[in-house]
């Protein structure tokens, strides 16, 4: 027999003890009659006393308990695995990892905070398909679609600014990395892509690729992580120090700034919505509840184990024996003289 928590099975531990504080109690009950009289006397005082059935009384509750113990631990039978059909939605999460997204304009700095809610969004679409595209001047596809939330989050552990050898910010190749993804999977589902940015841009037009994500109904959700006031951008050594900041050819620091304009642009095209991302993190759930929305298609087959739950029996039995231990009582019943 299996348990779907076992762990609660250490709490019948506990009635050995019960059982002897009851046979203490008893003990002490017959020592304190005898120390105020003698047996004998005290059986024609009250002859209707039944130390039987305070005892039956007793070990019915304590019994009832062990099996209200055994119930809550979820007793089950015929396991066995058993093919279901999942439905879901498929999200590829674009990533930047440009030296901007270093920033601390935002807390910890850019890129951490989008990280982080990546992993909530994580967290909200389990039982959908989700891929992480990285982007700088370049695209990676860091993770492939997948259903497996762990491995997705062991991968985005990894990301750090700079991990791709093209620097800069190129929005469109961005786009099309996010869409090459969808195109080798067959479609019927919900697709979207959600992408984390400072949106500052140095490449290509995002919006002309938008246009063709649009054509394919797929939704692009903005994440805008920055602020529009603008942030030098840090530079750290070897050991993880900062050394200074960013600085342009005249020798003057550089400011990266929050483009919300081509973020909310892309959206629009798309059909998606654009999220300023906030301190508070409301907007991974408004992005949960968009995506919510989508239409579930097939992810195929799985295997999941199925039990019967039998908790029902102990359960019922105890309720039985709870009832009757009420009803027992502890005096004999006698006939009036």
């Amino acid at each position: 027999m299996l348990f779907g928590r076992p762990e609660l099975l250490h709490l019948l531990w506990f009635l050995p003890v019960l059982a002897a504080v009851a046979v203490l109690a008893a003990w002490g009950r017959r020592r304190r009659v005898a120390r105020w009289g003698d047996s004998g006397l005290w059986r024609r005082l009250s002859p209707s006393r039944s130390d039987a059935f305070r005892a039956l009384r007793y070990t019915l509750a304590v019994t009832a308990l062990g099996l209200a113990v055994v119930a809550a631990a979820r007793p089950q039978v015929g396991a066995q695995l058993v093919q279901v059909d999942r439905r879901g939605i498929d999200v590829v999460i674009a990533l930047d990892v440009s030296l901007s997204m270093e920033a601390t304009d935002v807390v910890p700095n850019r890129l951490e905070r989008s990280k982080q809610e990546v992993r909530e969004l994580f967290d909200g679409l389990q039982g959908d398909r989700m891929a992480v595209v990285l982007f700088s001047g370049d695209t990676f596809l860091l993770c492939p679609l997948t259903l497996d939330v762990a491995a997705a989050n062991l991968f985005l552990d990894a990301v750090d600014v700079d991990v791709l050898p093209v620097p800069g910010t190129n929005l469109e190749e961005a786009l099309a990395g996010a869409l090459a993804v969808f195109d080798e999977e067959p479609t019927g589902r919900g697709r979207a892509v959600v992408l984390f940015t400072d949106g500052e841009g140095h490449v290509g037009d995002p919006r002309a690729t938008a246009e063709q994500i649009r054509e394919q109904g797929i939704p692009v959700l903005t994440v805008g992580v920055g602020t529009p006031g603008g942030e030098p951008i840090p530079l750290f050594d070897g050991g993880g120090r900062r050394v200074g900041y960013k600085k342009d050819r005249a020798g003057n620091v550089v400011l990266s700034r929050l483009d919300e304009a081509v973020l909310r642009d892309v959206a629009e095209i798309t059909g998606g919505r654009y999220f300023p991302a906030t301190l508070q993190g409301h907007e991974v759930r408004e992005m949960l509840d968009y995506l919510g929305k989508l239409e579930r298609g097939e992810l195929g087959d799985a295997f999941r184990r199925r039990v019967e739950e039998r908790f029902q029996v102990p359960a019922g039995i105890a309720l039985v024996l709870l009832l009757v231990a009420l009803i027992t009582p502890e005096a004999r019943r006698t006939d009036a003289s």
